[in-house]
Order: C-alpha cells, then sequence, then structure tokens
C-alpha cells in the first residue's frame, strides 16, 4: 500500500511530462484583396469641344449594346467599345420636341414647358385655337451656357422637332434644320466641311438625323427590297406610316382611351419592324462616318463626344406604331453613350439615369458652371464608383391625344394616366415588355410609387386635376 502510494506522485509526473500531440494549427484565412476602386476620366486637359450626336427614334434594343445579335450597329457598338455605355438610359419624353429640349435644358417638359409643338392659343382647353410654340427666354440652353464661355456653336440637324425656332438655335454661327425629317445623308456632309473648317476651335457641335424615324424613307433601297420575303400590301412608305399612326391615334376618342391601330397582321408588323432595322442600318454607317472623321482628324481625343437618341419607336408592342402616345419602354429606353478626351476605357453603368444628365455631366467635367434651374445632375460619380440618386421620370402630352406620367425606382415602373386615373406597374426585370399590370398585386408598392409621382408633379407646378376627364382638341397639325 506503502508502495502504491509512493508510485502514484511518479506517474503523475511522469504523465505530465509526456508530450501531447500538438494541435493542428487553424488554415489561415484567405486574403481577399479589395476590387479596384473604378476610376473616371482623365483630369480634363485644356478646353475640350463637346459633340452630341443624336439618332432621331434609335430604340436602345436595336443596339449591339444591348445584347442584340441583329449586327444593325456595327459602328456605334465599336464607339462604345471604347467609352462608358449607361445601359439604363430614359427619356424625357416618348417624342422629339420634349424630348430634346429636356437634354439641352436639363429640365423635365413640364418644367421647361414645351410639352408641345402647338400651344393653346386662348388658353381654352376646347376652343383648339393653337399657336405654334418656342422655348421662353427665361429657360436658358446648355449650349448658351457654353458659348458664353467662347466656344463657337454649331448645329446640323433633320429640323422639324429639332428646328431652331422651337427654341435651340440662340447664338449659333450655324444651324441647319431647313429640311424637314432630313437624315443624316443630308445633314452630315456639311457637318464634316464645318468640321474641317472650325477643328482648331473650341466648339459645341450637333449632329442630328431621322434617318431611323418613321417620316424619314429608307435611302440606299426601296422598303420591299429590304424585306423582299413580304408579300403584304404595305408598302414602308413615309405617307403610309404617317396614316397608321393618325389611325391609330383616331381611336382615342374619350379621355383616357389608348391609342389602338386595328388591322395590321403579324407579316406586316414584321415587316414594317424590318424596315426600321434597314434604316437603323443606314443610319448607323453615317454614324461610323463621323466617328471616323472625328478620329481621321484627332479630333475624337479632344473632344467630349456623346451618342445618343431623343426617344425609341413602337411596333405594335402596345397596340400602336410611332411615338409619343404611350411611354412604354420601346418609346422611353435608349442608347447613351458618352467617350472623354483621350479615355477609350469602356465602361458599362447600369444605374437608372436620365438623358437630361447629358449636359451637367459634360459640363462636371469641363469644369464649367451650367444654368440655373437645371435638374438634371452630373454622371461622373456613377464612373468613379461613388453611387448617385436619378429619379427617373417621363411624361408626354402627345398632341394633347394622352397626358400620362411615369415613374420608375429601380425595376418598378409606375404609369399614370392623368385623364382618367389609371394606375399601373410593372417590373421591367421580370417583365421588360410591360405586359402584367402588377399594381392590384402590390398594392403597397403601387401606392407609394404613385405618391412619390403625385410629389414629384406637384414640384412640376403640375395639377392632376387639370386633366381629369377633360376634353381637348386633337392638335391634328402634325
Amino acid at each position: 500500500m506503502s508502495a502504491m502510494r509512493h508510485a502514484l506522485p511518479l506517474l503523475a509526473l511522469l504523465l505530465a511530462c509526456d508530450p501531447q500531440p500538438a494541435a493542428t494549427p487553424a488554415p489561415p484565412k484567405p486574403v481577399v484583396a479589395e476590387a479596384p476602386k473604378p476610376q473616371g476620366p482623365p483630369a480634363v486637359q485644356g478646353e475640350p469641344n463637346v459633340i452630341l450626336i443624336i439618332v432621331d427614334s434609335l430604340r436602345w434594343d436595336a443596339t449591339g449594346l444591348s445584347g442584340s445579335k441583329a449586327g444593325l450597329t456595327p459602328n456605334i457598338d465599336k464607339f462604345g467599345a471604347g467609352a462608358t455605355v449607361f445601359t439604363q438610359a430614359t427619356a424625357a419624353a416618348p417624342w422629339t420636341v420634349p424630348a430634346t429640349l429636356s437634354i439641352f435644358t436639363g429640365r423635365f417638359p413640364s418644367s421647361h414647358g414645351m410639352v408641345n409643338k402647338l400651344a393653346q392659343g386662348t388658353g381654352d382647353p376646347a376652343d383648339g385655337a393653337t399657336v405654334e410654340a418656342s422655348l421662353s427666354p427665361d429657360v436658358p440652353t446648355w449650349p448658351e451656357s457654353l458659348i458664353a464661355k467662347g466656344y463657337t456653336a454649331a448645329a446640323f440637324t433633320g429640323g422639324a422637332g429639332v428646328s431652331g425656332r422651337f427654341g435651340y438655335n440662340r447664338g449659333y454661327s450655324v444651324y441647319l434644320d431647313d429640311s424637314k425629317f432630313a437624315g443624316m445623308d443630308y445633314s452630315l456632309p456639311p457637318a464634316l466641311a464645318w468640321l474641317d473648317q472650325n477643328k482648331d476651335s473650341k466648339f459645341f457641335l450637333f449632329v442630328h438625323g431621322y434617318d431611323v424615324h418613321g417620316q424619314h424613307p429608307l435611302v440606299d433601297q426601296t422598303p420591299r427590297a429590304a424585306v423582299p420575303d413580304y408579300q403584304g400590301a404595305l408598302d414602308g412608305g413615309i405617307e403610309e406610316q404617317a396614316k397608321l399612326r393618325e389611325k391609330g391615334l383616331a381611336a382615342i376618342v374619350n379621355p383616357g382611351d389608348p391609342a389602338r391601330l386595328e388591322g395590321l397582321s403579324p407579316e406586316d408588323i414584321r415587316f414594317l419592324k424590318a424596315v426600321y432595322d434597314a434604316k437603323v442600318k443606314e443610319a448607323d454607317a453615317r454614324v461610323g462616318k463621323l466617328l471616323d472623321h472625328l478620329a481621321t482628324t484627332g479630333l475624337l481625343d479632344k473632344s467630349v463626344v456623346i451618342l445618343a437618341a431623343d426617344h425609341g419607336e413602337e411596333f405594335m408592342e402596345h397596340g400602336y406604331i410611332d411615338h409619343g402616345a404611350t411611354v412604354c419602354e420601346h418609346q422611353t429606353h435608349v442608347p447613351l453613350i458618352i467617350r472623354f478626351p483621350g479615355d477609350p476605357t469602356p465602361r458599362t453603368i447600369t444605374t437608372p439615369v436620365r438623358t437630361l444628365d447629358i449636359f451637367p455631366t459634360a459640363f462636371d467635367y469641363l469644369g464649367v458652371k451650367g444654368p440655373e434651374g437645371a435638374q438634371g445632375k452630373s454622371l461622373l460619380p456613377l464612373l468613379r464608383g461613388e453611387g448617385g440618386d436619378y429619379p427617373i421620370f417621363s411624361e408626354s402630352d402627345y398632341r394633347l391625344f394622352v397626358h400620362l406620367r411615369a415613374y420608375r425606382k429601380g425595376d418598378q415602373k409606375f404609369v399614370l394616366d392623368l385623364e382618367d386615373s389609371e394606375k399601373r406597374l410593372y417590373n421591367l426585370k421580370s417583365d421588360p415588355g410591360e405586359t402584367a399590370d402588377t399594381s392590384a398585386a402590390e398594392a403597397r408598392a403601387a401606392y407609394e410609387m404613385e405618391q412619390a409621382l403625385r410629389t414629384w408633379m406637384g414640384e412640376q407646378k403640375t395639377d392632376p386635376a387639370t386633366y381629369l376627364g377633360v376634353r381637348e382638341q386633337h392638335i391634328k397639325i402634325f
């Protein structure tokens, strides 16, 4: 027993001295490198030119940049590959006059006031008296600020909705607008000649064409030659397009009625869309000629070059052709590409933005102060990865046939018809074609977006009660 008592301490000592198995070290934590912060364009050098190219009525989904495999826009796609592409750009309106003046003023149409080509002559919506409208002299345009800074301004356009008399041509050395609905086949040659004569000047240049518009014909071939397998009765010409447009508008009888075109077969619709696609190819070739000229003369690296559309086009996606009578994505989702001097860095910005942000972005880059009262904001923070808030609103009072307002937040889009208070809500991610109204299923979201839209209308001094149930004399002169 005594021997056992002496052995226990010895055993404890031996156990204490016995080496234990080493603990398995924890694996090292992987080092996660922080993603490099996006870099904006390099600092401005000197006083770059500003060049704005607008392809009237060009849909975003017609470009290869959208993912389309149709191959309609190789030159625009090439330009985008060395520039900043905004994949979710929204026009302020679905037709030329209000949409383009929103670009030039940085304001929504109800703010700049040019919601139609013609205005009520007496202020009484029922009497039908109209006068030609023009931008108020109290509303400044962004090019005016460039002119005040010593820039020479020139414009070569297709006239019609961008005619200088509507308020565009303040202080320009030249403003070509003498041909109605002309394409770049008309406006580009004098623009290139002007560039050669002024390449050493500090300038703002606006080049515009109606190449893909329904009122501009195919130039290089006939519509039938462009779509040889079509066997229907349509000819694809501009007179026919105008008749179809007016026929669709004639369906609007009571306040809140939608434009509705009956009698076209699926084959007819395919033909009209194919004619449009052929026009897109022609437009892209002309844009490519301009971009090549800028590159060969060295002006591409001395200029902020912006390529955009004022609005899109509809081909019966919502029961109508042409544009103006709805605020659907086919009419408001447009291309927007900006290239900064000496900066071929490809960037893709998926944040929803507005075309009225175009000039604020260029001015921010130039370090030039813009006009007072603008609602657009610089997009440069997005290029630097800083984020930003760009409320997306669109509106249409097209020829007094419709009074529509739309608000987009993220993937949701709310549409309000001011004439009958019809409300619709769409999820653009799951339903990009805007075919399923979810306002009843998502009543809370619809309510919140409606309140945001009505708050914005109040800020624009738009009273919805003014439009509810009102019967107006539609503007028939086009």
